[in-house]
């Protein structure tokens, strides 16, 4: 059991699939914080407090609050506006933050050169749990249930900022691994934002050839590859800009693989073909 002390206060800014998610947690393990959000849609707001998912049902003036958590669930390129609107309402210490963003490099550079005063209070992290369906309504209690948070501390945090954001997740049930902010972007771009890179197109084409008839005849796996097709255009556009040298480049690393393979087929090359499919079959059985 850890020794870390709990949050008393915890903030909630965007309370969407992933922000509704963690307020649901947090009730449901009965957390002692009080649990507030920052909405732009008063609309969600007042739903999420009608739910009993936070205190408040309109902007709340945290100023004199202790030991608080600020965790940032917006898309990346709305956590500029984002911070901004809130910081007035936020004390000037006894503050963590936190985020959930799919792209830290952004986050890192924007907290450096707008908001250096903070910096070494916001640890970076990035629960890997989603859906394609986004929204307050579909946010679930048990959405970080046995997930990995990726944890991504920088030179100024400390150790102790550092244990209490780890903590936090793991007491909505995740654990957590460690990467710089660059490891996670680059890794990122080929295991999270390639494949949906490779979904919106592949969906794309198959309706441009297709039409309607796209799904008639595909049996259950098309449905499943082109399911994250269906995830939050906002979300997905701001990822692709924001981390898009690294995605730029995992995309011409598929291009060369794509190539090999269809150079292959046209050539007809029976045996270089099992050989691939083989080859390719081994590493996937033996790294999950």
């Amino acid at each position: 059991m850890s020794n870390i002390k709990e949050f008393e206060n915890v903030l909630i800014v965007g309370l969407g699939l992933i922000g509704g998610s963690i307020a649901k947690k947090i009730k449901d393990i009965d957390y002692s914080a009080n649990v507030y959000g920052f909405e732009k849609n008063q609309e969600i707001l007042k739903e999420a407090k009608k739910k009993g998912l936070i205190t408040n049902g309109k902007v709340v003036d945290l100023k004199d609050s202790k030991n608080l958590l600020v965790i940032f669930c917006v898309p990346v390129l709305s956590f500029r506006p984002a911070l901004n609107s809130v910081k007035k309402f936020l004390p000037s210490q006894n503050i963590v933050f936190t985020d959930t963003l799919s792209a830290k490099t952004e986050i890192f550079n924007t907290l450096s050169n707008e908001f250096n005063g903070i910096l070494g209070n916001f640890v970076l992290s990035h629960p890997i749990a989603g859906s394609e369906k986004s929204s307050l309504y579909n946010s679930k209690k048990s959405l970080f249930e046995n997930q990995v948070v990726v944890i991504s501390p920088h030179e100024k945090n400390n150790q102790e900022d550092i244990d209490k954001v780890i903590n936090f997740w793991g007491l909505l049930g995740s654990s957590s691994k460690i990467l710089s902010y660059k490891d996670h972007d680059f890794l990122f771009s080929k295991t999270s934002h390639l494949p949906h890179v490779i979904s919106y197109s592949l969906t794309e084409s198959l309706f441009k050839s297709l039409g309607e008839r796209t799904f008639d005849f595909s049996g259950g796996s098309l449905e499943d590859y082109t399911r994250i097709a269906s995830s939050d255009p906002l979300m997905w556009k701001d990822i692709l800009i924001s981390n898009h040298q690294n995605i730029l480049d995992s995309i011409e690393d598929f291009e060369e693989s794509l190539a090999s393979l269809k150079d292959l087929i046209k050539n007809k090359d029976e045996k270089a073909l099992v050989d691939y499919f083989n080859k390719v079959k081994i590493l996937r059985d033996n790294s999950v």
